[in-house]
């Protein structure tokens, strides 16, 4: 494997001398729209500035569906090995847009996740959307971003924009962007939501959802928003008190 990502490879890059050392920015494309398995890896260093991005097999088929998003095909890939995560050594904080969806693609490995969707939250409250293409509209203005945006879903193109994102949030924040304790005390204060977004039971409060519903969101939907993860996943705990109790 190569520099970035790659302890093996580290004494490559100028400026650092440990992934322990920085944050990665973190963006992948997947085969499946259920149980995704990476098929494009991209990170950027956020200590030294440097970009990483590799291809991978994923041992199956890619869905058409993805295709269109993407445009990465079978034959683009085939042939290439496939990505396992015991051959990295990720340093301590990863950071992405919806940053648990890439964690969990590439194996859900022990790190502190700084989302950017909740330091956005939090550092632009006068945001109308949240959205990584929109949060860069909002920031550049549209001429600008829509020259940013025409990466989208490309894993490095997306990671990019992520790392311009995050920045900005440190700036409005007022701290380093190398502060990663910082970022994700912040990004972690984000109140979760307390009524279902979308679905059956959109509008309801949470807290009255059938609790098979939620188990069934969490082991469904992998590109969650953080908040609505962290709102359901307590109303698991608060279930089994409850339980416990009987």
């Amino acid at each position: 494997m190569t520099d970035a990502f790659n302890s093996a490879d580290i004494s490559n890059v100028a400026d650092i001398s440990t992934t322990a050392d920085t944050a990665l920015v973190i963006d992948t494309e997947t085969d499946q729209g259920r149980d995704p398995r990476p098929i494009q890896v991209a990170t950027i260093n956020v200590a030294s500035g440097f970009e990483w991005m590799k291809y991978f097999n994923s041992g199956r088929s890619i869905s058409p569906v993805v295709i269109k998003v993407h445009g990465i095909t079978d034959e683009d890939v085939a042939g290439l090995e496939r990505f396992d995560l015991e051959q990295f050594e990720l340093p301590k904080y990863l950071i992405g847009h919806n940053v648990r969806f890439d964690w969990r693609v590439i194996g859900s490995p022990s790190a502190k996740l700084i989302c950017t969707v909740r330091l956005a939250r939090v550092a632009f409250p006068e945001w109308s959307a949240y959205s990584q293409s929109k949060c860069i509209e909002q920031l550049l203005g549209k001429s600008e971003a829509s020259r940013m945006t025409i990466a989208a879903h490309d894993a490095l193109g997306d990671a990019r924009m992520c790392y311009l994102l995050y920045q900005a949030c440190c700036e409005r924040l007022e701290i380093a962007p190398t502060d990663f304790a910082a970022a994700h005390a912040i990004s972690n204060k984000a109140n979760p939501v307390s009524k279902m977004p979308f679905g059956k039971h959109k509008g309801k409060l949470i807290k009255d959802v059938p609790i098979n519903y939620v188990k069934w969101m969490l082991g469904n939907i992998h590109n969650m928003q953080p908040s609505l993860y962290s709102a359901l996943t307590k109303r698991i705990k608060a279930a089994d008190v409850e339980n416990a109790k009987e």
